[in-house]
């Protein structure tokens, strides 16, 4: 049986990648930085590791014997770390012989150099990691599903998110991503190709307020939140910094959205058999339903 690395399995992409593996039979090896992480992750059958990504000789460490490595692209906006993270984490995974590193782009991501550093750089970092030599794929996921559990967002039968209110998004959640990841992970032979990683459905605005309103038995219309209330209200929260960073992002989206087709793409890879969640049932699972309060 192979083992494969799960960075971030303590957290929401990287966890639902690491469940959805275990549940298959599969070893899963992670590093977290919080000791009070591991008891958890133990409990659910992963060989979890203390360490720092920042710390090249951990990392030689928890890689040895590794088959697999699911990569996260990690959602930090301080871009020196971002390249250390990586640069050890790639570094780490050859000196291991590492056959296969999947990508996790963690939302769109541009093809281009971009106007905003904190993109560019992860951009960068991707294809540092498919040059390495180790055989690699990205998967790029659209937006998730976890992002409307963020407090403040609905309020007195508002929906405020940084997008624009009439294109259409295919939101995922973790759990289907994860499917996706897998997939990737369980055929090498996709090695050098990319798996987009929509939602199986293309929402406006509009469209996300009647799913709310379905889900939750509320009105709930959507507004397109301005950029620069949506980082001044998260600055408090993360920091400036992150909060631009952030910012940034939906920056970017709202600029290019009408180039970023996750359906009529050709050639494509199609990943079969996928059980997609449509966003108003994803809302109405118990543990997402009580984050609105209903």
């Amino acid at each position: 049986m192979e083992t494969i690395l799960v960075y971030g399995a303590s957290g929401v992409q990287g966890g639902a990648v690491a469940r959805l593996l275990t549940s298959n039979g599969v070893t899963v090896r992670t590093i977290t930085r919080n000791e009070k992480n591991v008891t958890a992750l133990k409990e659910q059958g992963i060989d979890a590791f203390v360490g720092d990504l920042s710390v090249l000789e951990t990392l030689k460490e928890v890689n040895r014997g590794v088959d697999k490595v699911f990569l996260n692209m990690p959602i930090e906006y301080d871009t020196a770390l971002i390249k250390q993270h990586i640069t050890n984490a790639v570094e780490a995974a050859r000196q291991a012989d590492v056959k296969l590193i999947v990508v996790n782009s963690n939302g769109f991501l541009p093809e281009q150099p971009t106007d905003t550093k904190t993109l560019d750089v992860k951009r960068e970092m991707i294809e540092y990691v498919q040059q390495s030599g180790i055989p690699t794929i990205l998967v790029k996921p659209t937006l998730y599903m976890e992002n409307f559990l963020i407090p403040g967002l609905i309020n007195n039968g508002m929906l405020f998110y940084p997008v624009p209110a009439d294109k259409p998004i295919p939101w995922i959640n973790s759990e289907d991503a994860a499917q996706y990841h897998y997939y990737a992970l369980t055929h090498p032979e996709l090695a050098g190709q990319m798996l987009l990683a929509p939602g199986p459905e293309a929402l406006t605005g509009a469209e996300l307020g009647e799913r709310f309103k379905q889900a939750l038995g509320q009105n709930v219309t959507f507004h397109s939140l301005n950029y620069d209330d949506f980082e001044a209200a998260l600055t408090p929260v993360m920091g400036a910094k992150q909060a631009a960073g952030v910012a940034g992002f939906y920056r970017w989206i709202g600029a290019n959205i009408d180039s970023l087709n996750y359906y009529d793409v050709k050639d494509r890879v199609i990943v079969p058999d996928l059980q997609l969640t449509s966003l108003k049932d994803w809302l109405q699972q118990p543990h997402v339903i009580t984050m609105f309060g209903s």
